[in-house]
């Protein structure tokens, strides 16, 4: 055995310490030393090459040497100057610590890689989550004291957010004392006809104020005056930043441009900032946000009759909102008796802005916060069980360090400050993955995130990704440091090499983290598999039609050059005859509300025999769907009894109507609906025909009543043609709109989609939600089964000599597997078991996103459940096949 008494005292030298103390380093190092030269003997080392390597550990002590020669000569400087130079030398320290932990982590590659991409999961999904977030939920809107400003809806039995009558507006204007100001508008279609092809583009018409109520200046220009409400100075538009960048070059001089808007000459006066985007979704009809806005809604439309307005009010100063609310439904109340006939059963609702814009989108997106925070969670634990590791192999080092006299707390802060250096690189890392990330969920994103897309990695999502770097390292870095730290010297100097995984607590806490990590896998695992399974439940819901190699393609003809129905109804018979011989054309027709795009029309019906609902009675009720003979064939819905319109219906009104069959099951339950009558805004119409149920909005909603009006009855200049082809739907959108422009070169084309495009959008919430959640569920699963695989090989590893002796007495191969797996089955049952209690409370959260799909479904339970075991089956039983292997003779030679 060499001597290395002689090469200790050389080194120590020059720290001129006290003889007792220099003796006990001494003796320390040099035990140390001789366990180190055995072990390298052990593994097959020769002993000159043992030697070096042994030496070669001591100088990388060196540091602490330093350290401590700090410390005796702070001890020893004068009380007046301690205070400065102490803190010039806790800088020094941690620029030391710095370098220090650096030094250790690029000396420990895949430790430090493994870590890094561990917290660049959950650090990057997290800030990417809460960019969007951000976005939607906290980001402040464009508007003057937005807080102040609320939507204004009629209430009517279970629907809390109806379209308003534009007389109740007027009079709620009138007579509430809780608003700063009233404005409405309404969401409609308009024939743009500026720089370039006429377009159909999303528009509001409002009353001349809204501007002035939403708080919100023109970028260029001036937005309306109440001068620009009066008939015949109405003919101004304000224009939206994205349109006067896409029509006119973003030209300043588009200011006081002529433009045509549905045929109407119309003159340019502003243009809005890039970031407004005054647009209620509840109230579309569009499915898009306004480009464009226009006088439209005057005291002139203050008759009674339709409801087809939202209205935006501002609090007056000092006015609370329930305050609001209270007086609003007193108001509603004394209209209701006023006018019985037209206000009976309705109500008023007030929402905040904030509440409006976020209500749908709300729930998921906090339900998708709290899975990410999982995943990060998950991650820390998993990095915590490697320093946790590492800290044990570390331990004969920091009990050196303790023995020249390092503090705990010092240790601590050694071992604190790698930790902050790991969640540093991997808060950097997973900042970049949330600049690829964000983009990415905003192309996956529902249309209710639609008017969000400028989602962005900004300010505060930089600050939230440095406070959660900063907390994660202090969360996966303080609990290894102080178990680290917790070492007695002599022992921990002296012990052999098979007991570095430190005692007990160490090895309970490592098995507690797995335990932590299978239990948030589980509730992840249990969450998306709920939402994956809603999501196809959904996509297996019957529409009623066939919605392959359908084409759409709306047209609004302008009132100004379209004044008579018969000029309405002329275009669309001519243009359907056109389209029909297209080639590649196989059918042909046209609704007035596209399916599964926008609002639809619903209006109240009598039928003849039968006396009317009492003011305030359940109404009779029906969609309504203005179509011509060919629509139900090109949708392929079925005839169910009856007939269809013919020809001459559709050309000339002959007072009929085709109903489907949810309307003959819900008001003629018990009689034939052929040949009965029943009248809605027209004399009474005969019944012809009852068609199959197709849903025309919501896939998970119950197809309600609906009646299909031929359009020489309810002449409608906005229609939409439905195409359907031999193949790809859109190979014949080009010559489909020459159609339209042979029979009138001015006329826009606008919602140009395939059918099935239009289907799959209206579920893309559920399909955003569900992906998302998986993709968090596959993240924690192949992270709780890295942790699991690192605890049973560090297992496996400071068990060598154990499992050698037990081969050597005898136990077979299947009993060391048995042994390991058992071992670490047994925390993952444990975590399994808090992760079914857990995810038994938590997906109740879920109620309201999942479609035919209980949040307790124990079936769903009982498959992830298993999916968990068998992927922690598999990740026990690689170092379970590695532990059958030991070689009793090597793994007792190194005892």
């Amino acid at each position: 055995m060499p001597e290395w008494k002689q090469e200790i005292r050389q080194r120590l030298v020059d720290l001129k310490l006290e003889s007792t103390r220099e003796a006990e380093i001494v003796e320390e190092l040099a035990q140390h030393l001789d366990d180190r030269y055995a072990e390298l003997l052990s593994g097959g080392a020769m002993p000159e090459g043992a030697r070096r390597s042994a030496l070669a550990e001591l100088s990388e002590r060196e540091r602490l040497q330093r350290e401590l020669r700090r410390v005796e000569r702070l001890a020893s400087q004068e009380p007046i100057v301690l205070g400065t130079n102490r803190r010039k030398n806790m800088i020094a320290d941690l620029w030391q610590d710095l370098r220090y932990g650096a030094r250790m982590l690029l000396k420990a590659p895949n430790f430090t890689l493994i870590a890094v991409i561990t917290l660049a999961l959950g650090i990057g999904a997290n800030t990417a989550i809460f960019s969007v977030v951000n976005a939607v939920l906290i980001r402040a809107f464009p508007y003057r004291d937005a807080d102040r400003l609320v939507i204004v809806w009629e209430k009517f039995r279970l629907s809390e957010a109806n379209t308003v009558s534009p007389a109740n507006y007027f009079d709620w204007q009138e007579q509430n004392n809780v608003f700063e100001g009233m404005a409405a508008f309404a969401d409609t279609r308009v024939n743009f006809l500026g720089d370039g092809e006429p377009e159909e583009i999303p528009a509001q018409r409002t009353t001349a104020n809204v501007f002035s109520v939403l708080g919100v200046n023109a970028l260029l220009g001036r937005t309306f005056t109440s001068e620009d409400g009066q008939p015949g100075r109405n003919n101004v538009a304000v224009i939206s930043f994205a349109l006067w960048q896409s029509r006119f070059g973003g030209d300043p001089r588009v200011i006081g441009r002529k433009v045509s808007i549905d045929a109407v000459e119309s003159t340019v006066i502003g243009v809005l900032p890039p970031d407004v985007k005054w647009h209620v979704r509840k109230n579309s009809v569009t499915g898009e946000a306004a480009e464009l806005w226009f006088p439209g809604i005057t005291n002139e439309m203050k008759q009674h009759r339709g409801r087809f307005i939202g209205v935006v009010a501002r609090l007056k100063s000092g006015v609370s909102f329930q305050q609001a609310r209270a007086e609003m439904e007193t108001v509603a109340g004394r209209l209701a008796q006023q006018h019985k006939q037209f206000n009976a059963g309705f109500s008023v609702n007030l929402v905040p802005l904030r509440q409006q814009f976020s209500g749908e989108i709300r729930l998921p997106l906090l339900v998708l916060m709290g899975a990410v925070g999982f995943v990060l969670l998950i991650a820390c634990a998993n990095v915590a069980n490697l320093l946790l590791a590492r800290a044990a192999a570390r331990r004969k080092e920091i009990a050196v360090r303790a023995a020249m006299g390092a503090s705990r707390g010092r240790v601590v802060r050694q071992l604190l400050t790698e930790s902050l250096l790991l969640s540093a690189m991997g808060g950097a890392s997973g900042l970049l993955l949330a600049r690829w990330l964000a983009p990415a969920l905003v192309s996956l994103s529902p249309p209710e995130l639609g008017d969000f897309q400028n989602v962005e990695i900004s300010g505060p999502a930089l600050g939230f990704t440095f406070v959660v770097s900063l907390l994660t390292g202090v969360v996966f870095g303080l609990v290894p440091a102080f178990e680290a730290s917790n070492v007695k010297l002599n022992d921990t100097l002296k012990e052999a090499s098979r007991s570095l995984a430190g005692g007990a607590r160490s090895r309970r806490l490592r098995g507690a983290l797995v335990v932590a990590e299978i239990a948030l896998a589980l509730v992840l695992l249990a969450g998306a598999g709920l939402l994956a399974s809603s999501f196809l439940r959904l996509q297996g819901v019957d529409t009623g039609f066939n919605a392959r190699n359908i084409l759409t393609m709306r047209v609004s003809l302008p009132d100004a050059r379209y004044d008579l129905d018969a000029k309405v109804v002329n275009f669309f018979t001519q243009a359907l005859e056109r389209m029909r011989t297209l080639p590649g054309v196989e059918a042909a027709g046209v609704i007035n509300n596209t399916p599964f795009l926008g609002l639809g029309t619903q209006d109240g019906f009598s039928i003849e025999g039968r006396p009317k609902p009492a003011p305030g009675a359940p109404m009779y009720t029906t969609g309504i769907c203005v179509t011509d003979q060919n629509f139900f064939g090109a949708l392929q819905i079925p005839l169910k009894r009856g007939r269809l319109f013919t020809e001459q219906e559709v050309r000339e009104n002959r007072n009929v109507v085709v109903i489907n069959e949810a309307l003959a099951r819900k008001y003629f339950p018990n009689e034939d609906p052929l040949g009965q009558r029943l009248s809605s805004w027209t004399k009474p119409n005969e019944i012809i025909g009852i068609v199959g149920d197709a849903k025309h909005k919501d896939l998970d909603k119950k197809t309600g009543p609906m009646s299909y009006w031929p359009m020489a009855q309810y002449p409608s200049g906005s229609m939409t043609f439905m195409l359907r082809t031999r193949g790809d739907a859109t190979a014949v959108a080009s010559a489909a709109r020459k159609v339209i422009q042979t029979l009138d070169p001015q006329q826009s084309v606008g919602d140009v989609y395939t059918l099935d495009s239009l289907v799959g959008d209206s579920i893309a919430r559920q399909r955003f939600n569900a992906l998302l959640f998986s993709v968090f569920a596959v993240v924690a699963l192949l992270l709780s089964a890295g942790g699991i695989y690192g605890l049973m090989s560090f297992a496996v590893a400071q068990r060598a000599h154990e499992l050698g002796v037990r081969v050597a007495l005898g136990a077979r191969s299947r009993n060391i597997m048995k042994l390991v797996i058992g071992q670490g089955m047994k925390l993952v049952l444990t975590g399994m078991a808090f992760g079914l209690v857990a995810a038994f409370g938590l997906t109740r959260l879920l109620r309201n996103m999942l479609f035919e799909v209980g949040a307790t479904d124990p079936s769903m339970f009982a498959g992830v459940a298993a999916l968990l075991a068998a992927v922690a089956l598999l990740a026990c039983y690689i170092p379970a096949r590695r532990a059958m292997k030991v070689d009793p003779l090597v793994a007792l030679r190194c005892d």
